[in-house]
């Protein structure tokens, strides 16, 4: 009776679980290879993000100055994170109602983002 249990509980957390965890794929389909020196991220805003951070300097250049209030953050896709913490509903506004499987991540370089994993 009790492994009867335990394999209902193990099918049932696989058959909820199943779906949560696609919709990554979903919304970003397949994470790509990435490119020498990087590594694939998150699902933000339906892609996978690409971060260089073993070599920053080569794929985004030198570190820019951030706006007043925000900060520079990862090199993701050959370009710097500009993440404004400090007042974020100054320059990305209120956040958004996020997709079914998705959350609001952070405000990057002028809008929030939309992380699905």
């Amino acid at each position: 009776m009790r492994r009867k249990f335990v394999v209902f509980i193990f099918i049932s957390v696989v058959i909820i679980g199943l779906p949560i965890n696609s919709f990554a794929n979903l919304n970003c389909g397949l994470k790509p290879i990435p490119e020498i020196g990087c590594r694939i991220g998150r699902c933000v805003d339906g892609a996978w993000e690409q971060i260089c951070d073993s070599s920053p300097t080569l794929s985004c250049g030198i570190k820019p100055l951030p706006n007043i209030g925000c900060r520079i953050g990862r090199c993701v896709n050959g370009y710097w994170e500009q993440v404004c913490d400090n007042s974020p509903t100054l320059s990305c506004g209120i956040k958004p109602i996020p997709n079914i499987g998705c959350h609001i991540g952070r405000c990057v370089n002028g809008h929030w983002e939309q992380i699905c994993n």
